[in-house]
């Protein structure tokens, strides 16, 4: 093998050879070498959670309405308490929820009785519409106000009896309770239940 050592080419048989040992000149730029940099990590996938049917809401209400409205007015209303499935928040208290007059029809003064049916129809996660179908309304039973008094104070009256000018119309009264003529009306600040009547899928997370 032959090598330039600077002071001429000298011979060197290759059973004589043990190592070779490299190195840079003074003087020489050596490039860096480039650091791999570690991938961004992939963002979450969102999951998705199922609030089965019969689910209840328990909902303030924030708009007033009443047998005077017409089919398809539209109200809305605040959750009151998380809803929950399997340990992991679906819906916060505090949610958005908004709901519209199924049907209504007003008596005439001392003439047939007033009906009002009102259903939750939409509520607002993360931004997002997400579609709801729920059953009629009915006053707040004890185990619900129970259950969303274990972590707020309720300042504005529980339920709600609200008639037209004082007649006190129950407003979870069945039509046979209600008086000829008067109107039914839901006042804000009521808590009302509302069941899902079909399955709705949430995506948390992401």
């Amino acid at each position: 093998m032959r090598f330039d050592l600077g002071a001429g080419m000298q011979v060197f048989e290759s059973s004589q050879i043990m190592t070779l040992t490299f190195s840079t000149p003074a003087g020489t730029i050596v490039p860096a070498t480039p650091i791999a940099t570690a991938p961004a990590p992939a963002a979450a996938d969102p999951s998705t959670i199922t609030l089965p049917y019969g689910t209840t809401f328990l909902v303030r209400m924030v708009d007033s309405i009443s047998s005077k409205n017409r089919a398809g007015a539209n109200f809305s209303t605040k959750l009151e308490y998380d809803l929950t499935v399997g340990g992991v928040t679906a819906v916060p208290a505090g949610t958005t929820i908004y709901g519209r007059v199924q049907s209504s029809t007003q008596a005439r003064r001392a003439l047939g009785r007033s009906t009002l049916d009102i259903r939750l129809s939409q509520m607002v996660i993360g931004g997002s519409p997400v579609p709801i179908v729920t059953s009629g309304f009915q006053e707040a039973g004890q185990a619900s106000i129970a259950k969303a008094a274990k972590g707020a104070a309720f300042g504005a009256a529980v339920g709600g009896i609200a008639g037209d000018a004082g007649k006190g119309a129950a407003i979870g009264a069945t039509a046979s309770l209600v008086k000829k003529g008067e109107t039914i009306t839901v006042p804000a600040g009521a808590l009302l239940e509302f069941n899902l009547t079909h399955p709705v899928s949430i995506q948390v997370g992401g």
